[in-house]
Formats: structure tokens, sequence, C-alpha cells
């Protein structure tokens, strides 16, 4: 295996996650808008969903909760919408110690660091303010420029962002949006993280994304200490 020289991350499950912010913040969108929670999140991850544009957050918001229930208040709407805003700042401003400590292990060691996330325009809008910024080389969203996991080219972007060869760096999520297998097409070596699902997961999707990676790690910590292994000699 070449010399690693760089590590690109998922954002949403992997480096922070939206559902751990607490309930005196903003209340989840399904309950707010009377939804089962799982329709809401697939709608979140369907095609009603623009994520490849620049994008207004209650019109998102409305569309989304439209496609379920058509019927639904712009009372509802609203209120639905700010408080999903704040959920989302406030997972981009209190990031877990141990993730900036991870993170900058990474770059203590040498190298580069990049973001590549799925994400509408409401849903980063924090992210200049975030703690997480400076500790990246590039931060590559969705919204932003165009191209959406498991598409080659998000990856390809990253990947020219920090200067280096595909072979050259790790991808590290945990295995939502199919985008382990877009990585490892683009030759990056995918590693599954489990901080955020390891113990929640139904047994056979978690196996389905062990299926796509050659390594796991339970948090960014576990990140640094692959990086180090694979340093000094292929681990287990």
């Amino acid at each position: 295996m070449p010399v690693l020289r760089a590590v690109c991350f998922d954002l949403f499950h992997t480096l922070l996650d939206v559902g751990d912010v607490p309930a005196s913040v903003g209340r989840f969108t399904a309950d707010i808008l009377g939804l089962d929670r799982r329709a809401w999140n697939d709608a979140c991850f369907g095609a009603a969903h623009e994520i490849r544009r620049p994008t207004e957050h209650r019109q998102v918001i409305r569309a989304l909760a439209h496609s379920l229930d058509p019927t639904l208040p712009e009372r509802l709407i609203d209120e639905a919408v700010a408080e999903r805003q704040a959920r989302f700042d406030h997972s981009l401003l209190h990031v877990a110690e141990e993730v900036l400590e991870g993170l900058q292990a990474l770059r203590e060691a040498g190298l580069g660091l990049a973001l590549v996330s799925n994400a509408s325009t409401a849903e980063v809008a924090a992210w200049e303010r975030s703690p997480l910024a400076p500790l990246f080389d590039a931060a590559l969203f969705s919204c932003r420029c165009g191209h959406a996991k498991p598409e080659p080219a998000i990856y390809r972007l990253a990947l020219d962002a920090l200067g280096v060869a595909p072979e050259e760096a790790l991808f590290v999520g945990d295995g939502g949006s199919d985008e382990h297998a877009g990585a490892a097409a683009v030759g990056l070596h995918p590693v599954l993280i489990t901080r955020h699902f390891g113990k929640t997961l139904p047994a056979e999707r978690l196996a389905e994304r062990r299926a796509r990676v050659r390594w796991e790690v339970a948090d960014v910590p576990g990140v640094a200490m692959l990086v180090a292994a694979l340093a000094s000699g292929e681990p287990d």
C-alpha cells in the first residue's frame, strides 16, 4: 500500500450526529410535523431533497413535508424550519473534544484532511463558525460543488484540493449514501466508522456496510491509530 498522505471524512453520522442534539435546542422535525420518523428520514435521503445546488431552507422543508402530507399547515412548517436550523447549527458548533483531538492528531502526523459531505444549504450554514472548519484543508459540500456521493466527481474534487492520488488517501464514513462504494470506485481506501450507530444499526445493515470496507474503527481517534498502524506495517 502506498504511503498515506491524506484522509477524507464524511460529516454527518461520522464526525457529529444531529440526533444527539438536546431536545431543549430543537425537537426532531418529524415530531414537530406529526410524521413518522422513518418516513421523514427516507424523504430526506430521497430525490425530493435538493442537495446539489444552493437552496432556501423553508422551501426544502415545505417540499419534503408536503411530499408526505400535503395538508400540513404552514405554521408547523415554520416551527420545523426554525428548530431544525437550530439543531444543525448546534451540532456544528458543539463538536465532541475527542473528534477535534483526533483530527488534530492526524494533522500533526502530516496528513491532509478533506470533508466530503452530502448536505443542503441550511444544514451546513454554520460550517464557517464550526471548530471543525480550521482543521480541514478542503470542505466539499454537495450543495456548493454540484456533486453528491457516491458520484466520482465529489471525491475527485477533494483529492485535487489536497493534491494527492486516490491510493494515497483513506475515506472515513458511516457508510450512508453508498459512500464507501463510491470512494472505492475512485481508488480511495474506505474505512467504516461506527461511533454514532454501532449499537443501534440492525445487524444485517451493519454487515452490509462492513462488507464494503477493509478497515473499521470506532471513532476519530481510532482513525489516527489506524494511520499509525498502516505507517508501521499492515494492520490486522
